[in-house]
């Protein structure tokens, strides 16, 4: 079969998004031809997102959909990536991510042109920085939203991507938004939480953020401090600044498990970090949102704009469009809505829309794997049924958002020539995996391939209770619980809130390695109620499926009425469920059952834990070469070569980088490379200058050299444009024009020749700063140890 894949258009590609994927590829070339070591090249790969597989050789792209939200067209682009560079599949994350898999390294820039010009990036999908900000699926469309979170998710990801005060955080860092009433986006888990708040002030209604910090996942969970009752969203990049900065300057690097910022709150305590918050955002003060938000109408489907909606303004909208919006109804003589597999599927799919003549529609991507095949298909049935919108959600399922009642017979049977009309979307046996062992090279167990067996257990358990009884009589009530499953202990499938949390680990038995997980309880993520799950202990992974289903047969036989799973597992507690499961941590003989050492879906493969394996989450570090003060020193000759030439300009930028060198050396010791000067200059801005540990010397030293490097290019241009076309030189009006071309509020700009000069002496000052810097530490250092 031929698939038509479409080329990308260069042209389409904005500048810096040009220079920075070409820069992307000098840096491979210069890896393989041995010019770059390997920690700066793994630095380089995940601040694009490329991330190392566990099949040597290849790579996986993660890539970046803010807010889950992704056009048809875009869905198309990921199909077509998948096909040209990957294996023909695309996994979404419970971070409403998209990941492609065995990509070679060499092709990864021309992968991301190829995304680029179809608007996605995955610039810092992975790495030392903030990820990508998820939304809850329904945003704009429910009937239960404060108001449409979606936009102010997508603004504050223009305001923090390419942003250099957050590319080189001591970890990474998560940031959530959720509308509802009930918690679609996890907010506790988050770094930060953003749950949306109306409040009436002045007669008025205002928006604002209910706001939650310190929260995440991994070996050490942390559910995040309720910060603000109430934020005006006009706050909201002063507060994510903040945050981000106080985490950067203060926050873990060398311990790198360590190095979140729930532990950093651990380590403060709350109130204090909270008031250090506080007087940050007072230093940092306003930033405008309005330069980063777009208009809510611009996601909103013309044919969902009619009169008497929540989004009034039907002008310019075709007449067929408005007309169709109009005549939506439950069509009475359609025999298909008769059918009991569609009425499933609508119970479990389908929910209500803060529109009447809409629905929202969950599609089951099992597991979060989608062949490009079944994208492609996808995307069109989105442009059929939902103005080519859709959702991702942490569910690692799809949303369609906009689809018209009247067509929920005809949706249905188009996601049933794709073979996505399953049933069960959001409920027990829709599992939630990481890729676990299957690529990722942390992983310990395949989380997918007990995942695939637990799904179908329960997905027959849930919809035929002859196949399997131990469903309990309430059936809806034990529909409603979730399982997830982790392939290590640092949960990228959010075990730990999980009403049934499973996390691969390995067992020896008879000096052979067993498959095994530890298995987690109770788990919710909802606001108030949030707790992790308790741990019961860990089994071998063939018994995995008989534990959930013996803990879902107790519950149907001991709960009390209307009571829920995680209410059950606090009453009855962790040590009773203990016991009775303690007969399923039993590992039989290799003779009497060999498939207790397989891996599910690697049965025909020996099972080991792979050992000295590093993984990527923890970001890197720094590279092996170590910065050094005479990198400063030839800068600054440099830059006093080109001003005896009178190359001014060059020589200001030669003083730039010479300061920048030097802020290096300083910034080394504590873990941080950045990727370029204006990033160094500002980390040692944050880190040093910020903390007080210069006591009060370089203040505002990042805007300082970036003002004069400004001033000095502004200069020299000026300069040329005071030539005549001829080449002479201009009249004696010349001082005049550069007097009114570079006047500022302040003062009148430089010459060309005092521009240059200013910057190589201030730079000079600084290095000599740094000199003697690390002289006295060196001397405090010497004292100490005598």
């Amino acid at each position: 079969m031929t698939i038509a894949i479409s080329e990308p258009e260069p042209h389409l590609l904005s500048a810096d998004i040009h220079d920075e994927l070409s820069n992307y590829e000098q840096q491979i070339y210069k890896y393989r031809a041995g010019e770059l070591d390997e920690t700066k090249m793994q630095k380089w790969r995940l601040h694009f997102g490329t991330y190392a597989q566990r099949q040597e050789g290849v790579q996986m792209q993660r890539i970046k959909i803010p807010g889950g939200f992704l056009s048809a067209d875009q869905l198309t682009c990921l199909a077509d990536a998948a096909d040209q560079f990957g294996s023909g599949f695309i996994h979404f994350t419970t971070r409403e991510d998209a990941q492609i898999y065995y990509v070679k390294l060499e092709e990864t820039p021309a992968l991301l042109r190829f995304l680029a010009a179809s608007g996605i990036t995955s610039r810092e999908a992975c790495g030392n920085t903030v990820r990508n900000i998820t939304a809850c699926y329904r945003a704009g469309t429910s009937a239960f939203e404060a108001f449409d979170v979606l936009p102010y998710a997508q603004a504050l990801f223009r305001y923090l991507v390419r942003n250099k005060h957050n590319q080189n955080l001591g970890r990474k860092f998560k940031i959530a938004f959720e509308g509802c009433t009930d918690d679609h986006s996890a907010l506790r888990i988050q770094d930060i939480g953003l749950w949306a708040i109306n409040r009436i002030v002045d007669g008025e209604t205002r928006r604002g953020f209910r706001v939650y910090l310190g929260g995440g996942l991994g070996a050490g969970p942390h559910l995040a401090y309720r910060y603000a009752d109430f934020l005006p969203v006009d706050d909201l990049l002063n507060l994510a600044a903040a945050t981000l900065r106080l985490f950067d300057r203060y926050g873990e690097r060398k311990a790198r498990m360590k190095a979140r910022m729930k532990f950093l709150i651990e380590t403060m305590g709350w109130e204090v970090f909270r008031a250090a918050l506080d007087e940050e955002r007072e230093l940092v003060g306003p930033i405008p949102l309005t330069d980063y938000l777009e208009a809510e109408e611009e996601l909103v489907p013309l044919s969902a704009r009619i009169p008497g909606s929540r989004n009034p303004g039907s002008a310019g909208i075709p007449a067929h469009l408005e007309r169709e919006a109009r005549s939506v109804g439950l069509p009475l003589m359609d025999r298909r809505i008769d059918d009991p597999q569609f009425q499933s599927w609508v119970g479990d799919s389908v929910i209500a829309h803060r529109l009447e003549r809409f629905r929202g529609v969950h599609v089951r991507i099992k597991l979060g794997d989608l062949t490009a095949v079944k994208a492609r298909g996808l995307a069109e049935v989105g442009r059929r049924f939902s103005s080519a919108q859709l959702r991702i959600s942490i569910d690692q399922n799809i949303y369609l958002p906009w689809v018209l009642a009247d067509r929920l017979a005809d949706l249905y049977e188009a996601l049933g020539e794709l073979g996505l009309a399953e049933r069960g979307a959001g409920k027990i046996a829709d599992v939630t995996t990481c890729p676990g062992s299957d690529t990722c090279r942390l992983g310990i167990a395949s989380a997918k391939g007990l995942g695939n067996v637990l799904g179908n257990a329960l997905g027959n358990t849930a919809h035929d209770q002859a196949v399997s009884p131990s469903l309990p009589q309430n059936a809806d009530l034990a529909r409603l619980l979730r399982v997830k499953i982790s392939g290590c202990p640092n949960g990228c499938a959010q075990h730990s809130i999980a009403s049934i949390g499973f996390y691969a680990a390995a067992l020896t038995h008879e000096d052979r390695s067993v498959p095994a997980y530890f298995v987690t309880v109770g788990g919710q993520a909802q606001l108030d109620h949030a707790q992790f799950g308790s741990l019961l202990g860990k089994f071998p992974a063939r018994n995995c499926v008989q534990l959930t289903e013996t803990l879902l047969e107790l519950y149907g036989k001991e709960k009390l009425p209307t009571e829920e799973f995680h209410d059950f597992v606090d009453r009855t507690g962790a040590e009773r469920l203990k016991q009775i499961l303690e007969p399923l941590r039993q590992i039989p003989s290799f003779a009497d059952d060999p498939s207790f050492y397989e891996d599910f879906g690697h049965e025909h493969e020996r099972f080991a834990v792979r050992k000295g394996i590093k993984g990527e989450c923890a970001g890197s570090t720094v590279a092996e070469t170590v910065p050094t003060i005479e990198a400063a020193w030839e800068g600054l000759a440099q830059a006093e070569a080109l001003f005896y030439h009178k190359e001014y300009q060059s020589a200001v930028l030669a003083a730039y980088e010479a300061a920048a060198a030097a802020a290096r050396v300083s910034l080394y010791p504590r873990l941080v490379d950045p990727f370029d000067s204006d990033e160094a200059l500002w980390e040692f801005e944050n880190l040093f200058v910020l903390s007080g540990e210069t006591q009060g010397a370089w203040r505002g030293i990042s805007s300082t050299f970036g003002e004069l490097k400004l001033s000095g290019i502004s200069a020299a241009a000026v300069r040329q444009t005071s030539v005549c076309r001829n080449g002479a030189t201009a009249s004696s009006r010349e001082p005049n024009r550069q007097t009114e071309v570079c006047r500022t509020a302040a003062e009148v700009c430089p010459t060309p020749e005092d521009a240059a000069r200013r910057i190589i002496e201030t730079a000079r000052q600084f290095a000599n700063y740094i000199v003697e810097r690390h002289a006295r530490a060196t001397a405090a250092a010497g004292e100490a140890r005598a």
